[in-house]
């Protein structure tokens, strides 16, 4: 590993820490730059640090790279199944199934959504980087749904924009272990990336503002089905905030939502339990709809992704028929 030092001069304040690195380090490219930094080999004053921050005078930057970075390629077209909810000249949506990496990066060289949609043909919008060709927005792997992808750059700038002004509004489902401590309320711990393991995110006093509504839709022995609108788009934000509130994402064994939270079920009740456990080999979350102004007519568009089969089949063992064709609006 190359350890190096940089500290920033009066000529170089106020940028971004991303751009001012991507002038400084020589054959190493920005999108290069920015995973280092989400990888948490960068420092600044010793702290951990995101893409986005601003360098000041004095600042002293520590990054910890190999000797000789890997070479990038850019992405390629797959043939991957691509489940297309809508599309037009200007944008397209898509049911992005659990398991399918958004875009290239973070060891992911391929396999993923980008790769996908460069076989599906059409323009893309250049993205945040070359890995990202379209992609505004993400969700985690593991979490199913809706996901929008620009055109061309115009459009990208102005989702990008809605998305920073909130103008666009997202739902999704979940599972959860526990019940909410009301029917409906809000979340709002600020979040920030865990000290302890870099990969997660914590609740944190010193974190970035994080909102998400709640709605508890229906309740069954020790699981809850509930529908979630964030306000906030933070990495992790539902999963981190329902673990904090203590009622975890089924399923979900990064924060606490895995079979030995399970065991803390009433034992008259914890079979029942189990059985909708057994449902999901994922964590149990799904991006049902988005609404958002159309980037051409301005007129506010609504797309929805059908539940996936593991839902489907969670919720008709919990609830029965009825409540599935209430949330898939049938």
């Amino acid at each position: 590993m190359n350890k190096e030092r940089i500290t920033v001069k009066e000529a170089d304040a106020g940028v971004r820490l991303d751009v001012f690195l991507s002038n400084h380090l020589e054959g190493v490219s920005r999108s290069q730059i920015q995973r280092y930094i989400s990888e948490g080999v960068v420092d600044v004053n010793g702290k951990p640090v995101a893409k986005r921050q601003i360098v000041a005078r004095g600042d002293v930057i520590c990054i910890e790279r190999p000797l000789s970075p890997a070479r990038e390629t850019l992405p390629v077209a797959q043939d991957i199944p691509l489940g297309i909810l809508y599309e037009d000249e200007y944008l397209l949506a898509v049911n992005k199934p659990a398991g399918l990496v958004v875009h290239p990066g973070n060891g992911v060289a391929d396999g993923t959504l980008v790769n996908a949609l460069l076989f599906h043909g059409g323009a893309l919008s250049d993205g945040a980087s070359e890995e990202r060709p379209g992609i505004v927005h993400r969700l985690d792997k593991d979490t199913s749904g809706v996901v929008l992808v620009a055109r061309n750059n115009s459009v990208h700038a102005r989702l990008a924009s809605c998305f920073a002004e909130r103008k666009i509004s997202k739902q999704y489902i979940g599972f959860c272990i526990g019940r909410p401590p009301q029917v409906s309320g809000q979340i709002d711990f600020a979040l920030d990336r865990s000290r302890r393991e870099p990969l997660k995110r914590a609740a944190s006093v010193n974190g970035k503002p994080s909102l998400t509504l709640y709605e508890l839709i229906a309740h069954r022995c020790g699981i809850s089905v509930v529908r979630f609108s964030p306000r906030t788009g933070r990495t992790h934000q539902i999963r981190v905030h329902c673990s904090t509130a203590g009622f975890p994402i089924l399923a979900d064994t990064l924060y606490g939502g895995g079979r030995d939270r399970i065991l803390r079920i009433d034992p008259a009740e914890r079979p029942f339990a189990y059985s909708i456990y057994k449902c999901f080999t994922r964590h149990a979350l799904h991006a049902q709809s988005i609404v958002f102004p159309h980037p051409h007519t301005n007129i506010f568009t609504q797309i929805r992704a059908p539940l996936p089969d593991d839902f489907r089949n969670a919720l008709r063992l919990l609830a029965g028929q009825r409540l599935l064709e209430e949330l898939e609006g049938i």
